[in-house]
């Protein structure tokens, strides 16, 4: 996103949050890794493993969260590129991993399952951080053109009610019979689904839109997202939605109905994307 713009602005402040969050998703995947090694050196008891396992978490939570809260910078470049999302989806794989060898590796492989699912809602929570910091960073100097604050069109809404409560049904029912036929396999991928389709359900609100000279940013709660207008394919404008087409991703979508100056949206796109 916006790879050319500067974000040297944002050097000099302190991030201790991403800091933290980004040590503590290291050190979930590095501390069952430590047991495993330790369990093959010979080492057997548990409290020794318990503290080998307590001690790689806080060593390496520390050391991340010291070394990246004064190097803001790190998160800034993170959320301008796509690799963000890598430590997602490097935890899915390591949950995977883990579940895989609970044959031969028994408590660490457990361990590796369920860390693995801690790590990628952190992966999830420093990719979001990222975005956010970089966007913040790339449009700290830029001029304003318009804004504007709507929330999505009532089609695309139902369509994402749609999905999002049958996915989260099919993981309960899945789950219930993983249960009841003690399927340990069908328990744990119902338990990986089942948040998928609750944050369908969970979002889809209220948005606000800021067009600036450098690209459109995207401000929700929680989170920043910032597209350069050379991410931006085109726009279509009817009575009940504008949707903006992305290059690469899905449309950004908003109802129409909640845009207050409706004609100066249509000509600041018009003036830099062209009408579908």
């Amino acid at each position: 996103m916006g790879q050319g713009a500067s974000t040297a602005d944002n050097d000099t402040e302190s991030d201790p949050l991403f800091g933290g969050v980004s040590g503590a998703y290291l050190g979930l995947i590095l501390a069952p890794p430590v047991v495993l090694l330790l369990e093959q050196l010979g080492v057997t008891e548990s409290w020794a493993l318990y503290l080998a396992l307590i001690g790689t978490l806080a060593a390496v939570a520390t050391g991340t969260a010291w070394v990246l809260s004064d190097r803001p910078a790190v998160a800034t470049a993170l959320g301008a590129t796509r690799a963000r999302w890598l430590p997602m989806a490097i935890a899915v794989g390591y949950a995977v991993a883990g579940f895989a060898s609970l044959a031969t590796t028994g408590v660490v492989g457990v361990l590796a399952f369920f860390f693995g699912l801690l790590a990628f809602l952190l992966g999830m929570a420093t990719a979001v951080m990222a975005q956010t910091r970089y966007t913040a960073a790339v449009t700290a100097n830029t001029d304003e053109l318009t804004r504007w604050r709507a929330s999505w069109p009532e089609s695309a809404q139902r369509r994402r009610l749609h999905v999002g409560g049958a996915i989260a049904g099919v993981a309960t029912i899945g789950f219930a019979v993983g249960a009841v036929f003690d399927i340990a396999l069908l328990q744990y991928t119902s338990q990986v689904l089942f948040p998928s389709g609750f944050v369908l359900l969970s979002t889809g609100g209220t948005r606000t839109a800021v067009a600036t000279e450098r690209g459109l940013e995207i401000r929700l709660p929680v989170a920043r997202r910032f597209y350069a207008w050379e991410e931006l394919d085109s726009y279509d404008l009817d009575a009940e939605s504008l949707v903006i087409t992305r290059r690469w991703g899905t449309a950004l979508r908003f109802a129409t109905a909640d845009i207050d100056d409706v004609s100066l949206v249509e000509w600041t796109l018009a003036e830099r994307l062209p009408d579908d």
